[in-house]
């Protein structure tokens, strides 16, 4: 293979590793295998084969076959010419006879000679001018003629003359450098000899095959031509297609087929173009799912972190109790205790710390069959006013000895479920009690609100709460103040319950810092919603 050809030469990048040759190497030659046997290449060779075929076979007709059904044609020709000549003659009118001869020879190449059976001359095509009667003898004007018709007559068949046939001969002129298709037939007694050259028929095939290679080749390049437009035309759209599905398989949809046809192929463009958009809409899809379940995926880590945070905060808060139950149930029976005033003050914290655990347990079933939806919602007419003075009345004891004023202003009737406000408003009440220092004042008021509903506010005085951990105040056991609160009693469920009795209610909760305080507040729609399934519980 010489050197420089540029399908087994490809170009190789000087890397400096000497290595990686071979590889690239073959990866080029692949690429260009991979080209030649594109679309493109295939329908170009594809249409230079048709046309390649065409001209060969157009030539190997008029090589073989040309000369052959020109003497068949030519011998048909002479036949008829024959069967008329001999009708005429045998008609007896010599004057439509010599019409006959002369249009034979004006209309066609045909030479006639009319010979009698002593081999005297009576008609030659070119001496027929000078014949005055075609019945008397004359002498060929040129004698390269007499020896051909001579010939052409001694070559005859006499069995087929005599049976009233024909016969043809070929008859070769060499001095003339011509060969002549004779026709040889009888006219009664005479002798008819049809002569026509066929050495042009040779060079007519001959002049016939070099027009054909010159027009071959001239066809052969426009077909060449043609087919590389074709192509050109026909793969284009392909190869843009081709792109827009790379694209798509890189997950790039912003690649279209632009090109504006409206065959097989623009269809098949169109129906590109509708799978990314449906494609591009899956993935959409498909992704919008997957940050869905990511984000549940992340709720439900959060879910379980704050179960195990439940159950780490309700270990914690019954651990105390139980300890300081355990604790002093051992001192009785230890004997520890000697005095009555002891004795009572043992029984009395045993006593304060089991109905602590009671009211921790109760409340935690509560806030659970809350969170599970498994809480019955009656509708009836409720007084918030009225609720709220339960509420105040009901935490009397809880305020004794610290000089606490209440207030309550408002009064607001909504459809609702009175057992489930009577603890939002306790557990506000509670909580409100729990953090307002002695000598302070606590406010509860309800509004109605635009909508048609209510709002229950319930202020406190007191240092109020950082900014930060407002949003925190409804989680369950988060207090802002773990000492204070265990002091005054606190569980850190009551806003928890607050807020799932709320929602169970088809209300929103909130809490907020004002001046000298902080209040808290619910708000609920006009008629609460039953749903079926809890009306029955």
């Amino acid at each position: 293979m010489a050197e420089g050809h540029p399908l087994f030469c490809p170009y190789i990048e000087d890397s400096g590793d000497e290595n990686d040759m071979p590889e690239r190497f073959l990866n080029s030659l692949s690429l260009r295998f991979a080209r030649m046997r594109s679309v493109k290449v295939k329908f170009f060779a594809a249409i230079a084969a048709v046309a390649v075929v065409f001209i060969l076979v157009i030539t190997s007709l008029n090589l073989f076959f040309y000369e052959s059904y020109y003497m068949a044609q030519r011998q048909n020709s002479l036949t008829e010419i024959y069967e008329e000549v001999r009708t005429s003659y045998h008609a007896g009118d010599s004057e439509a006879f010599l019409d006959v001869l002369f249009r034979i020879e004006n209309s066609d190449s045909v030479r006639l000679s009319i010979i009698d059976e002593t081999g005297q001359m009576i008609y030659d095509s070119d001496t027929a001018q000078e014949s005055q009667n075609i019945f008397g003898h004359n002498v060929f004007a040129n004698w390269r003629m007499e020896q051909l018709v001579k010939s052409a007559l001694s070559a005859a068949d006499p069995q087929k003359l005599n049976a009233g046939e024909v016969d043809f001969v070929a008859v070769q002129m060499r001095d003339l450098r011509e060969n002549f298709l004779c026709l040889v037939g009888k006219l009664g007694d005479d002798y008819l000899v049809e002569r026509v050259p066929f050495t042009y028929m040779k060079q007519n095939s001959m002049f016939n095959m070099t027009f054909l290679v010159i027009t071959g080749m001239v066809t052969l390049l426009i077909c060449l031509a043609l087919s590389a437009f074709l192509a050109s035309h026909f793969t284009k759209p392909l190869i843009e297609m081709g792109d827009v599905a790379k694209a798509m398989t890189r997950l790039d949809f912003s690649k279209k087929y632009e090109g504006g046809r409206t065959d097989e192929i623009g269809q098949l463009g169109e129906s590109l173009n509708l799978l990314s958009d449906h494609l591009e809409e899956s993935i959409r899809e498909l992704r919008t799912s997957n940050q869905k379940l990511a984000e549940e995926i992340k709720k439900k880590e959060q879910v379980d972190e704050m179960r195990r945070e439940f159950i780490i905060n309700v270990s914690h808060e019954l651990k105390t109790p139980i300890a300081l139950i355990q604790g002093y149930a051992e001192g009785l029976t230890a004997g520890v205790a000697e005095s009555p005033e002891d004795r009572d003050f043992y029984c009395t914290t045993i006593a304060e710390e089991a109905d602590r655990m009671n009211t921790m347990v109760t409340q935690l079933l509560s806030l659970s069959r809350l969170e599970l939806g498994r809480e019955s919602v009656q509708s009836e007419p409720v007084d918030l006013g009225e609720c709220m003075r339960r509420a105040v009345d009901k935490t009397a004891v809880l305020r004794t000895g610290r000089d606490l004023t209440v207030t309550c202003t408002g009064s607001v009737t909504i459809e609702s479920d009175a057992h489930q406000i009577d603890q939002i408003i306790m557990n506000y009440m509670t909580n409100a009690i729990r953090y307002t220092p002695d000598g302070g004042h606590i406010a509860l008021s309800v509004q109605r609100t635009a909508q048609g509903g209510a709002k229950v506010i319930v202020f406190n005085e007191g240092e109020g709460v950082a900014e930060e951990e407002l949003p925190r105040l409804w989680d369950k056991f988060y207090r802002t103040d773990k000492a204070r609160s265990r002091a005054s009693g606190g569980t850190g469920i009551g806003l928890s319950i607050v807020r799932a009795s709320a929602a169970l209610l088809g209300g929103t909760t909130g809490a907020e810092n004002v001046p000298g305080g902080i209040q808290f507040w619910v708000e609920l729609p006009a008629c609460v919603h039953v749903p079926a399934n809890l009306s029955e519980t």
